[in-house]
């Protein structure tokens, strides 16, 4: 049925597997976060056409829909022909349409290369998520987990900043920073292969226990419609406040820099017992930080909204990706956790159509304030699921 053995103990994962995996995972981020601040540069440049205020911000979320769109083949490609293999040729694609906008010579060869970067940068999470899964059971998988999930947000706070710099450049020049992928395929092609099916074996939903799957997939579409105002609405709202495009960047990483450390303390607790209320407190703060997003009078009071609103995004993936890890039986284990993958890019490509009628001319507060009480309101109810229930239908095995 499998054709890998059992996998080893979590002291026996070698340390260049390890460090291999927490790059790979700063590299999802930044898929959409490193062109974030040269969107206003980039929608005066394309001035001309048609919708371009929409259009440009769909630059850093179509990569989203690709994701999607592509999951599931992602997702059994590598229950299939293993992990190692989709991550190699992945990282290889990663660096090559990221960087297409360096020389993309309109907007729909630009959009186009964003498109084949969702398809890497959907086999690179998939991928990538499954094999430290492999490795890893019990609180060992959930603090690996949530130390990938510190690492995609540290690749926020070091590449948000990045490409506010190279903004001061050109809108062009932070499409640069993609073709850093390439440095890491050597150390990929050291990686251990993971958990493969056998053709013929397992049926290819046996064992899924799709009711309490679901939901959690449902939640993180949600939680990244609302997180994703941040790098598609927010360089608006500073520009708004004064904030010079060179600096969007770092204020922008405040975010990530606190949902890094959330993801950190998640991975050093060891998970949690009670998903659901975890990641009801966890969009509770969300809603609380963009609340205040919203609110803000000048540049300054941005930051604590951004820190409280990061650091409860930063508990949210962990807490998923671990429940979902631990559901997954390994025959499926791609194809679940590509699953979340969808859910939360599906969720990035949204956030930007869904907001915009709540966008009053240059002004985005109104789509953060109604993002803060939707995240709030889904909060409410995962809260009660969680308290009412004394013991939670959510609640993971290793």
């Amino acid at each position: 049925m499998m054709a890998s053995s059992s996998p080893p103990s979590p002291t026996a994962v070698p340390l260049l597997t390890r460090v291999t995996l927490l790059l790979t995972a700063a590299l999802t981020i930044m898929s959409g976060a490193t062109i974030a601040p040269s969107l206003p540069a980039m929608q005066q440049h394309f001035a001309a056409l048609p919708n371009a205020a929409v259009l440009v911000r769909l630059t850093v979320t179509v990569v989203g829909l690709a994701i999607a769109l592509s999951a599931p083949l992602s997702g059994w490609l590598t229950d299939r022909i293993g992990r190692k293999r989709v991550l190699v040729a992945a990282l290889v694609l990663y660096a090559l349409a990221g960087s297409s906008g360096l020389y993309a010579p309109d907007l729909p060869a630009l959009m186009l290369g964003r498109v084949l970067l969702g398809l890497a940068v959907g086999a690179t999470m998939t991928a990538g998520s499954a094999l430290a899964a492999d490795l890893f059971v019990g609180e060992a998988r959930a603090r690996f987990l949530g130390f990938q999930s510190a690492f995609t947000s540290l690749g926020g706070v070091l590449f948000l900043p990045l490409g506010g710099l190279l903004a001061g450049v050109g809108w062009r020049a932070p499409f640069a920073v993609y073709l850093s992928a390439l440095l890491i395929v050597p150390l990929a092609l050291r990686l251990p292969r993971g958990e493969v099916t056998a053709p013929g074996g397992v049926a290819e939903a046996a064992g899924i226990p799709w009711r309490l799957v679901g939901p959690a997939y449902a939640v993180a579409l949600a939680y990244m419609v609302v997180f994703y105002l941040m790098p598609t609405q927010l360089p608006y709202r500073l520009e708004g406040l004064g904030v010079p495009p060179a600096s969007v960047g770092f204020v922008m990483g405040i975010s990530t820099l606190s949902g890094a450390l959330a993801a950190l303390w998640f991975a050093r607790r060891g998970g949690t017992k009670r998903p659901a209320v975890t990641a009801g407190f966890s969009l509770l703060a969300l809603g609380t930080g963009w609340a205040i997003v919203s609110l803000a009078p000048g540049a300054g009071w941005v930051a604590p909204g951004l820190m409280i609103g990061g650091a409860g995004a930063g508990m949210v993936t962990p807490n998923l990706n671990t429940f979902l890890a631990a559901l997954a039986p390994a025959h499926a284990r791609g194809r679940v956790l590509s699953g979340l993958s969808a859910s939360i890019f599906l969720g990035q490509f949204l956030s930007p159509l869904l907001a915009q009628p709540f966008v009053q001319g240059t002004d985005v507060s109104p789509a953060f304030r109604i993002g803060a009480i939707f995240a709030a309101g889904l909060a409410g109810a995962l809260l009660l699921i969680g308290i009412k229930t004394s013991r939670s239908g959510l609640a993971p095995g290793n």
